[in-house]
């Protein structure tokens, strides 16, 4: 691993005005057990700016596909009454929960088939700074929850901040590494997670020097973003990584190394069919992730 050197500045000027921060963070809820582990984390970044909270409950109804058939109009009115009723105590159970909660919040509700649940959840999430949701991996339903992350991901216009099953905040986010790479996707994570970098007192960056590809992935890219995070007023220690075959092992390792609360990185995909697929390194830190990931388009 290489340690960058910061370039000096010519300018002498006081310490900029802080970054503002964020003022509507947004949890999806399910009615799962993860549903605690999501609050946790969004209760501790609402605190921290003083946001309000709101708790978006989907409930999924059958898909009617599955109930084609001589009887299949009255199986599917029967499904849909009775995962009706599910999302109505779950509904209930989760405003009972957010009544309890240190900040101020409020509970919504969306309910639709698969397919249309996951575009009503992306329009409703355009309004907020940040959403905390859960990383698709593990023993988790990966399915449903890749296709949530994604159609969110691309479709937002906001951040994900992706929570891996199981995983509770141990702490106010500290210590955060930034995966750099010199793309509009990393950029664009880097500006979502302004707010967290500016209250954080380690941020540390970190770029995989990707051979043949210049500035992409090496020490000059890593140079230029320090300096505009230092104008920003975060103070940064830069790492270039050796080149590897598996970029998103290395970058958790690293995470791992700075004992880091969270990892930012840039989500990188292509669409087929006109759907977005999440890309290899994306996929893959999604896929094995211990720690939160604040993740941008």
């Amino acid at each position: 691993m290489n340690q960058i050197a910061m370039r000096s500045s010519t300018t002498g000027i006081a310490k900029p005005i802080p970054q503002a921060g964020y003022k509507d963070v947004m949890v999806h809820l399910d009615g799962s057990v993860e549903d605690e582990i999501r609050i946790a984390h969004a209760e501790v970044i609402a605190a921290q700016f003083e946001a309000h909270l709101t708790g978006l409950y989907t409930n999924a109804l059958p898909d009617a596909a599955l109930y084609a058939g001589e009887f299949g109009t009255a199986a599917i009115v029967d499904a849909c009454d009775t995962a009706r009723r599910a999302g109505d105590a779950n509904h209930a159970r989760l405003t009972q929960r957010f009544a309890r909660l240190g900040v101020a919040n409020e509970v919504r509700r969306l309910e639709s088939f698969p397919g249309l649940l996951e575009k009503d959840v992306a329009t409703e999430t355009r309004w907020a700074d940040l959403i905390v949701g859960s990383c698709p991996h593990g023993t988790f339903d990966c399915e449903r929850w890749s296709n949530l992350i994604e159609t969110i991901m691309f479709n937002s216009g906001h951040g994900l901040y992706l929570v891996p099953p199981g995983f509770r905040p141990r702490q106010a986010i500290r210590t955060v590494l930034v995966g750099w790479v010199d793309t509009r996707e990393a950029a664009r994570a880097v500006s979502e997670a302004l707010p967290l970098l500016g209250l954080a007192t380690q941020v540390h960056l970190a770029s995989v020097q990707e051979a043949g590809k210049g500035k992409l992935g090496g020490a000059e890219a890593l140079a230029d973003i320090a300096s505009h995070l230092d104008r920003h007023g975060i103070a940064t220690t830069v790492s270039l990584l050796p080149d590897n075959d598996a970029p998103a092992a290395m970058l958790l390792a690293e995470a791992h190394r700075v004992s880091a609360d969270l990892i930012v990185a840039g989500a990188y995909g292509h669409t087929r069919l006109r759907e977005w697929i999440l890309g290899g390194a994306t996929y893959d830190l999604l896929q094995s992730s211990d720690l939160p990931i604040l993740m941008a388009h």
